[in-house]
């Protein structure tokens, strides 16, 4: 059995062991939304939601840090096909049991070890000694809560940074159709029709030629 096959059957155990989530809207089947006694002229009577048009949600847990979310059904097989760099899936729809040390080893990214602390001072962000975290969602989160203001810095950061690049790329892409519009397309040159010319001395032959004849036949 081949590592995809695998792979395809594996993915097709977590859907069927996946747990349903509730709606991401504000209504939810068996609602009530009046009751009658309320003086709307809207819904005068009692009214329930009935049905719901919807594949359904369920919840996924990311395979490392455990956090969790939810994604609809029609979607599912797309998520849990999703690989990191190592090869492992991203997401499962069985709550992983993960137990992290009591401490880790990871730097903010405000540490004054880290790899980009001299940008980071250029822009005067502050100096963090959190060296402790256990993993990358542990970093993000300490940003996202400790360093507010410094964490929407650097992520304005990464979308100009972003743009940047995005320009960059339509504009070597327009340079490109402009330099090839500009490009002479190679004509071949029109051959010119060579009349033939007779020599000098064939023609005054010629008419030697002609004229004895002519002294012959009158003789």
């Amino acid at each position: 059995m081949g590592e995809q096959t695998e792979n395809a059957q594996l993915i097709e155990e977590l859907i069927r062991r996946a747990q349903k989530a509730e709606e991401p809207g504000s209504l939810a089947q068996n609602q009530v939304l009046a009751t009658g006694d309320e003086k709307d002229a809207a819904l005068p009577s009692p009214t329930v939601v009935n049905t719901m048009t919807s594949a359904g949600y369920v919840w996924i847990y990311d395979s490392v840090t455990g956090e969790v979310s939810k994604t609809n059904r029609n979607m599912l097989k797309s998520q849990l096909g999703k690989k990191r760099p190592d090869g492992s899936f991203v997401f499962t729809t069985v709550k992983p049991n993960i137990v992290f040390k009591a401490g880790g080893d990871l730097k903010c990214m405000l540490h004054k070890d880290g790899p980009n602390r001299a940008l980071y001072d250029t822009l005067g962000l502050p100096v963090c000694p959190k060296a402790n975290l256990r993993n990358p969602y542990e970093v993000r989160r300490h940003m996202q809560k400790r360093h507010k203001t410094a964490w929407e810095s650097l992520e304005e950061e990464r979308k100009e940074k972003e743009r940047q690049e995005e320009l960059s790329v339509r504009r070597l892409m327009v340079e490109g159709m402009t330099n090839r519009q500009a490009t002479p397309i190679p004509v071949d040159e029109p051959v010119a029709e060579v009349e033939e010319t007779i020599p000098k001395k064939v023609v005054r032959r010629k008419k030697r030629r002609a004229k004895a004849r002519k002294a012959t036949i009158g003789a």
